[in-house]
């Protein structure tokens, strides 16, 4: 019966590896994106909201804000070409993250 036991554990950990290795990459690109944006505000930090994936996951809309900032403005992330785009009436933002 322990022969049973060593295959499921073993399976277990791939998995816990890979789903684990995947939420903090996710993590890893939020963070990426806030500085992206900061960087480009001349800010030394941004809040982000509403993010979503689009683009099939290649791309990241949401919205953000400066700190002492009170409203949030909406931004594209292009994880391809790792460019953040803050103007609304770009050609790219339309594409992906008009609503």
């Amino acid at each position: 019966m322990h022969n049973v036991y060593v295959p499921v554990v073993a399976i277990l950990l791939v998995f816990g590896a890979i789903f684990g290795y995947q939420a903090f990459s996710d993590s890893q690109v939020d963070d990426d994106v806030a500085q992206l944006i900061a960087a480009q505000r001349g800010v030394e930090k941004v809040e982000m909201k509403d993010l979503q994936s689009v683009q099939k996951g290649y791309g990241l809309c949401g919205e953000y804000r400066a700190a002492g900032e009170t409203t949030y403005a909406p931004f594209y992330y292009s994880q391809v070409n790792e460019q953040v785009t803050l103007d609304t009436q770009a050609k790219v933002f339309q594409k992906y993250c008009a609503r």
